[in-house]
């Protein structure tokens, strides 16, 4: 290879390099972060971790399909009784309470016209998973079990589950018993919610009071493992939750946990044991690690939004002052830029929204759902808004590795074929160049182009003969 070639072809791997880097550079300021799956295979029949503040789905695993919750029921019967009832109130014990008991089912030791307090009652229906006590709560509360299973598909329904469907307070087998884990990642978080409920489990164990068969009273220790610090499976970070079993269920588990400030709620069901605590640990891994929560207030124009609320009628011009429920964080992959994050607004408002909520806020990335928040304005409006928003179609981000190795291969296409066409086309002006040469030469001599191809063509042959 000549000294001109050598030079030209080093000159074109640093400008194939450098259009590899610019190109590089603009393609990850410009697309979205992956959004990944966990680590560990979740062998779990269905799944979810959720982020408990922005109620962001990070991962899901058929989490839309109906299974038998088992006993992680009571964590939507705990949640009622917390939000209707003081934890000193004295509960007394019925005769129709303990009715109904399937064998194999966990119970307490307790007897009609034993006297317990709400706070003996949810750390023995939470702890000890004491289905008899469920029902206890349930009549203290409705005065029947059927009332207060119909209390908790209203509750369910605030609370955004659309799948569920409870008939008992404790999770005892009902081929109509249903839920999934998205609903109950819902349910979950709401827990989270209460700070009454989740002081519960800053203890692994309660002693409850006395009652007739146990004028002493007993301890309960709570069931989930990853709470117990001497067990192999605690976790620093989990904060409550509840399992379950019935054998028309397998394992269920769901999990409450909190680090760096951020708080998930984890959803196993149809699982085996250990299992449900090892895809449990997982999601929690995989939610903590590859996420993150940013404040989006600044993305929020105010002014904006309240041009685009009159124009579509739904509030009126004048002193109006919006604002959200609550601070408006999204939940975010690693590497995403907070400016990729799109608002859209719902009208159609559910009865249990915010007295003064004008619309629904929903924040995405990518197709994927990152926040969702009420839209408040001091001024109330008397408009109704019937007609129903247009369904978006979901889509799914192309992966960041399969991007960037396209790049990557077009740029070197793109570079080969620039140094190839490079080259030629320095070798045709070579020859130009010595075309060029020899005609200026042989006009020096007086000779044509004719007369010198018939003597070289002379010559070649003479040449050839020898």
């Amino acid at each position: 290879m000549s000294k001109y070639l050598k030079k030209s072809f080093l000159k074109n791997i640093v400008v194939l390099m450098l259009t590899c880097l610019v190109s590089l550079t603009m393609l990850i300021n410009s697309i979205a972060a992956p959004w990944g799956v966990p680590d560990e295979e979740i062998t779990a029949g269905a799944a979810v971790v959720m982020d408990a503040d922005t109620h962001t789905v990070l991962y899901g695993k058929e989490m839309n399909k109906q299974c038998f919750p088992a006993s992680i029921t009571k964590l939507l019967t705990a949640l009622i009784v917390a939000e209707e009832c003081s934890l000193d109130e004295v509960v007394t014990v019925s005769e129709t309470a303990l009715q109904n008991m399937e064998a194999g089912a966990v119970v307490a030791y307790i007897k009609p016209g034993d006297k317990l307090t709400v706070r003996d009652c949810l750390y023995g229906m939470l702890f000890r998973s004491a289905n008899d006590i469920a029902n206890v709560l349930a009549e203290h509360v409705s005065g029947s079990v059927e009332a207060f299973s119909e209390k908790m598909n209203e509750k369910a329904k605030e609370l955004g589950c659309n799948s569920s469907n409870f008939v008992n307070p404790s999770g005892l087998t009902s081929t109509e018993h249903l839920t999934t884990a998205y609903d109950m990642a819902l349910i979950g978080a709401s827990c989270m919610d209460n700070k009454i409920l989740m002081q519960l489990w800053n203890e692994e164990s309660y002693k409850m009071h006395g009652i007739s068969e146990k004028p002493d009273g007993f301890t309960v220790t709570v069931g989930h493992k990853m709470l117990r610090k001497e067990n192999e499976y605690y976790d620093e970070r989990v904060t409550g939750g509840k399992t379950g079993f019935i054998s028309a269920s397998g394992n269920t588990l769901v999990t409450f946990a909190e680090s760096n400030g951020r708080r998930l709620v984890a959803v196993c069901l149809q699982d085996k044991n250990p299992e449900h605590y090892l895809d449990t640990k997982a999601l929690l891994d995989f939610g903590f690690n590859y996420f993150f929560n940013k404040d989006s207030s600044e993305l929020i124009k105010y002014d904006e939004i309240e041009k685009q609320l009159i124009n579509d009628k739904i509030i009126e011009a004048g002193k109006n002052n919006l604002s959200t429920d609550k601070t408006p964080f999204v939940t975010l992959p690693n590497g995403a830029d907070l400016e990729q994050v799109k608002w859209d607004y719902d009208y159609n408002l559910p009865g249990y929204a915010p007295e003064n909520a004008v619309a629904k806020m929903s924040a995405e990335y990518q197709s994927y759902p990152v926040g969702e928040y009420y839209l408040l304005n001091d001024r109330e409006s008397d408009l109704v808004i019937t007609d129903m928003p247009e369904e978006k179609s979901e889509g799914k981000g192309i992966s960041l590795a399969v991007i960037i190795f396209l790049v990557i291969i077009l740029s070197l296409a793109g570079g080969a074929f620039m140094y190839v066409s490079s080259v030629r086309r320095r070798e045709a002006d070579k020859r130009r160049e010595a075309l060029e040469r020899r005609r200026r030469r042989l006009k020096s001599m007086n000779v044509s182009e004719e007369e010198f191809n018939e003597m070289l063509d002379k010559y070649r042959q003479e040449h050839k003969r020898r």
